[in-house]
C-alpha cells in the first residue's frame, strides 16, 4: 500500500526530508508491528502447551458469544505414559493459552483419544472423547462433559455410548452436533463408528441428549447407514452438521460392491430430530479413490458444513485421488443436499504432480464465509512421509468459488512416525478469521500449534498468485530470488528496500536493485519498506519455498 507523503515544512531542506522519510519508515514499520491483524500479519506458529512429550489429535472451537474465547482439546502423553485428553482455553484469540485441564480416565488401564469440541449459541461448550482399554479392546466408551466458563472448568464426564452396545464396538471417531430449536429446546447429537479392529460389518451410529448432555439415548443407538451400508471397510466415519433450520445432516463413505461397484459419498438428512432419515448420494468415487481397508499415515478425511446464512447451502470437502494423486476436492448443494454441483479441486498446486494433500477440515463463520484447512506437502517431497504445512482456502459465496490457497502454518515439519494419533485438525471460524490447530514434529516430539488467518486480507482475494496494485512482488514467494516490479521502482531511483522479519529485526537491504535474493532467510512472514526520500511504500509477504 502507499502511505501518505507529508509535504516539507517551510525552510526544510532535502537532507531534512530524507531524515523525515527514514523516521516515517521506522514509524510505519512500528505501526505495522503494533497492529499486525490489520494487514493479516500472521504471527509465528504458537505452541499451545510446550512440553517434552508426545501430543496428537486436536479439536478447536470458538465461542459464538465471545470471539476472543477459543478452546482446544488434544491427545497428550502424560508423565505416567498414558495418553490423556488435555484442554486449554484462550481469552485473547489464541495469542496465549491456559495451563491444560486433564480429562479423567474411567479405569487405570484406559487410554483416551479422538477429542470433539462444540459450542452452543449461548457460549456453553460441550466436549466428547473416547476412554477405553486399547490393549484388550473389551471395555470403554465415549464420554461427554460441558463447560459454562469458556473452557476453564468442566463437569464430570458422563458416558454417552458404551463399547458393548453393538458388535462392532461403536465408540470410534465421535463427532458432536447441536440443535437449538426454540420449539424442542437444545438437542445434542453424538455420531460414532465401529472401531477398526472390531469384526465386520461396521456401521455409523447416533445417540442424542435432550437435557444438555446429562443423559443420553445410549442403550438404543440409531444405525445411520441402514439404507446404504458402510460396507466391508473400516475407514468410514459419520460427519454431522445441523443447519440453521435445525435439520440434521450426516455424511459418510459407503463402499458396498453388492449395491454399487463404485464407492459413494452418502448424505442422510433428518428433519424430525433424528427419528427418520432420507438418503442422498453426494458423489460417486472412481476405483482409484476407494479407501484401502488398512489404515496408513495418510488421512482420508471428509467434512460437511452448513451455511448459517442459507439453510439450503451445504459444502462437502474430501480427500480423493481421481486426478492422479491425493487432492482435496469439494462440491456444493443449494437445495439441502438433494443435488450437488460438479466436483472441483480445492488445492491449487499443479495437477498430478505427485504431491499429496490430506486431512481436510473446515467450517463456516457466522456471516456465511466458509474456510477449509488441510495437510499439504507441496513444499516438501512426494509421498505421505514428506514434511507438510497446513494450507487453506476460503469461499465468500457459499462454495460457488474459492480464493487462492494460503499457508496457515509458517514452516514445513515432519510427521511423527510410525505411530498413529495424528488424524485430526482443529478448525474454527469467527467473523473473518479462520483459526487452526495441528500437531507436527518440528521439535524432538509432536507438539500442538495454533495460528490464524484473516479472510479480510487484501492479498487473499487474489484468484491467482501474482502481484497486485501497490505491491513490489508476489505476496507469497516460493523461490530464492525474485524480481521487483520495475513499474514500482524505475521512477524512484535511487531507492532503498529494507526487509524485516516478524520480530522487527532488519534481515536484508538492497539499494538501486530490481531484484532481491532470500537464500539465507528461513520461511516465514516478512515486511519490506521501500523509501526514496519522497515516498514510503510497504508490503507484507510470505516466504514459502
Amino acid at each position: 500500500m502507499t502511505l501518505p507523503v507529508t509535504p516539507p515544512l517551510e525552510g526544510e531542506g532535502q537532507g531534512d526530508r530524507s531524515k523525515k522519510s527514514k523516521m516515517k519508515a521506522g514509524f510505519y514499520f512500528g505501526f505495522l508491528l503494533l497492529i499486525p491483524t490489520i494487514l493479516n500479519a500472521q504471527q509465528p506458529d504458537i505452541p499451545v502447551n510446550p512440553n517434552f512429550t508426545w501430543n496428537g489429535e486436536s479439536s478447536l472451537a470458538v465461542n459464538p458469544a465471545n470471539s476472543n474465547n477459543l478452546v482446544v482439546a488434544w491427545m497428550k502423553l502424560t508423565s505416567m505414559m498414558q495418553v490423556t485428553i488435555a484442554i486449554s482455553h484462550s481469552n485473547d484469540k489464541g495469542s496465549t493459552w491456559s495451563a491444560p485441564v486433564y480429562m479423567p480416565h474411567f479405569s487405570p488401564n484406559y487410554t483416551s483419544a479422538d477429542p470433539a469440541l462444540i459450542f452452543a449459541s449461548d457460549g456453553t461448550a460441550f466436549f466428547a472423547y473416547i476412554d477405553y482399554n486399547k490393549v484388550t479392546m473389551d471395555s470403554g466408551g465415549v464420554y461427554v462433559c460441558k463447560s459454562t466458563d469458556g473452557g476453564a472448568s468442566w463437569t464430570m464426564p458422563v458416558i454417552a455410548i458404551d463399547r458393548s452396545v453393538a458388535a462392532d464396538w461403536p465408540i470410534d471417531r465421535p463427532w458432536l452436533a447441536i440443535s437449538s430449536n426454540p420449539a424442542t429446546g437444545c438437542r445434542l447429537y453424538l455420531i460414532t463408528k465401529g472401531v477398526k479392529e472390531a469384526p465386520f460389518p461396521h456401521h455409523i451410529y447416533m445417540v442424542a441428549s435432550t437435557d444438555n448432555g446429562v443423559t443420553w439415548s445410549s442403550s438404543s443407538p440409531v444405525q445411520i447407514d441402514k439404507e446404504i451400508p458402510v460396507g466391508p471397510q473400516s475407514s468410514s466415519m459419520g460427519v454431522p452438521v445441523v443447519s440453521q433450520s435445525n435439520d440434521l445432516y450426516i455424511a459418510y463413505l459407503s463402499y458396498d460392491p453388492f449395491l454399487a461397484i463404485q464407492g459413494r459419498n452418502i448424505l442422510v438428512k433428518s428433519v424430525d430430530g433424528g427419528n427418520s432419515f432420507t438418503c442422498y448420494v453426494i458423489d460417486s468415487l472412481p476405483f482409484s479413490s476407494i479407501i484401502p481397508l488398512s489404515d496408513s499415515l495418510l488421512q482420508y478425511s471428509y467434512y460437511l458444513a452448513s451455511n448459517p446464512s442459507d439453510s439450503e447451502n451445504l459444502i462437502y470437502i474430501y480427500t480423493d485421488r481421481r486426478l492422479g494423486d491425493w487432492d482435496i476436492l469439494y462440491t456444493t448443494s443449494l437445495n439441502g443436499g438433494i443435488t450437488w454441483s460438479g466436483t472441483q479441486r480445492l488445492n491449487d498446486d499443479p495437477v498430478g504432480n505427485g504431491i499429496e494433500q490430506d486431512m481436510c477440515w473446515g467450517g463456516f463463520s457466522s456471516d456465511g464465509k466458509f474456510a477449509a484447512l488441510w495437510r499439504d506437502r507441496r513444499n516438501g517431497t512426494s509421498g505421505q512421509l514428506s514434511d507438510y504445512r497446513i494450507f487453506g482456502s476460503y469461499s465468500a459465496d457459499g462454495g460457488r468459488s474459492f480464493h487462492s490457497n494460503f499457508a496457515l502454518s509458517q514452516i514445513s515439519a515432519p510427521l511423527f512416525i510410525p505411530i498413529d494419533g495424528n488424524d485430526f485438525l482443529g478448525v474454527a471460524l469467527s467473523d473473518s478469521i479462520v483459526n487452526g490447530t495441528w500437531a507436527d514434529k518440528r521439535e524432538f516430539s509432536n507438539q500442538v500449534y495454533f495460528n490464524r488467518y484473516s479472510l479480510a486480507n487484501p492479498s487473499s482475494t487474489e484468484t491467482q498468485p501474482g502481484t497486485s496494485r501497490g505491491m513490489f512482488f508476489p505476496s507469497v514467494i516460493h523461490t530464492d530470488c525474485i524480481n521487483i516490479d520495475p513499474k514500482m521502482i524505475r521512477q524512484r531511483y535511487p531507492c532503498k528496500i529494507s526487509f524485516f522479519n516478524s520480530l522487527g529485526i532488519k534481515v536484508e537491504e538492497v539499494v538501486d536493485h530490481d531484484y532481491v535474493c532470500f537464500k539465507n532467510l528461513p520461511n516465514g512472514i516478512y515486511f519490506c519498506i521501500l523509501s526514496d526520500g519522497e515516498q514510503v511504500l510497504t508490503q507484507r509477504f510470505i516466504l514459502a519455498r
